[in-house]
C-alpha cells in the first residue's frame, strides 16, 4: 500500500534585524497549512489550516505576521502550539504517511517547537520529505528553485496567495501531484539522491587524493 503525503507549509518568526535579538530566540510557528494526499488516488483526504499563536517571542512576531499578511483579527483565532501538534497527529500515521514541505526548514522548526514546549514530535525524520531537494536532483540541478518558479516550470495551476501556509501547502500539493502522475515516484528519488551522494564523496575523495599527491612532489 502506498504511503499518503501529508504536504504542509509553516510560516514562522525570524529575527532579521541586526541588534536586539533576544537571548535565546528561535522561529516559532504562526500559521499552518497542510493538505492530506491519498497515496494511490492522490484525492485530497484532509486539510488544516490555522494559526497559532507565538507562545515565547510574541512581541518579535510582528514582522513575519506583517510579512504573512496574518491581522491582529486573525490571531484572536490563533490556537496553541500543543493542538496544532494534536491536528498534525490526526493526519499523520509514522510510518504509513510521507510529511511533505518545500525545503528542509518545515521539519526543523517543528522539532525545535516540541522540544521547546516539552512534547514529543509525532514525525519522524524518516518520513519527512524536501520536495524542493527532490526536484533539484530530478532536474539533476546545482541549486534549488523556489516553489512559485517550480509550479511555473510544470505548469500547475495554482490558487491563493503565495507567502500564507494553506495556500503553499496546496500549491505543493498540486506541483506534488503533478510530478506523480509524470511519472515521478519517491523510491526512485531516494535511489538517486543516494546515487548522487556517492558520488560527490568520489569526486570529493578524488580531489583530496589529488591535493596529497601534490603535497608530497613539493
Amino acid at each position: 500500500m502506498a504511503k499518503n503525503f501529508l504536504v504542509t507549509d509553516f510560516e514562522f518568526t525570524q529575527y532579521t534585524k541586526r541588534v536586539g535579538r533576544p537571548r535565546g530566540f528561535f522561529s516559532e510557528i504562526i500559521e499552518i497549512g497542510a493538505v492530506l494526499l491519498d497515496g494511490e488516488t492522490l484525492e485530497v483526504k484532509g486539510k488544516v489550516q490555522n494559526f497559532v499563536q507565538p507562545a515565547f517571542y510574541p512581541k518579535q512576531a510582528q514582522e513575519a505576521l506583517d510579512f504573512c499578511m496574518i491581522t491582529a483579527k486573525d490571531m484572536k483565532k490563533a490556537i496553541p502550539f500543543a493542538k496544532m501538534i494534536e491536528e498534525i497527529k490526526a493526519l499523520y500515521v509514522p510510518g504509513q504517511t510521507w510529511f511533505v514541505a518545500w525545503g528542509n526548514e518545515d521539519y526543523h522548526v517543528v522539532d525545535n517547537g516540541c522540544q521547546h514546549h516539552q512534547l514529543e514530535n509525532p514525525v519522524l525524520y524518516d518520513d519527512y520529505l524536501d520536495l524542493a531537494e527532490a526536484y533539484k536532483v530530478m532536474k539533476g540541478d546545482s541549486y534549488t528553485t523556489g516553489l512559485k518558479k517550480a509550479t511555473e516550470e510544470q505548469e500547475v495551476a495554482t490558487g491563493g496567495l503565495w507567502h500564507t501556509a494553506y495556500d503553499d501547502a496546496a500549491n505543493t500539493g498540486k506541483l506534488l501531484t503533478k510530478l506523480v502522475q509524470g511519472g515521478w515516484n519517491v523510491e526512485q528519488y531516494l535511489e538517486e539522491r543516494e546515487q548522487r551522494k556517492l558520488e560527490q564523496e568520489e569526486l570529493a575523495r578524488e580531489k583530496h587524493e589529488a591535493w596529497l599527491a601534490r603535497m608530497q612532489k613539493k
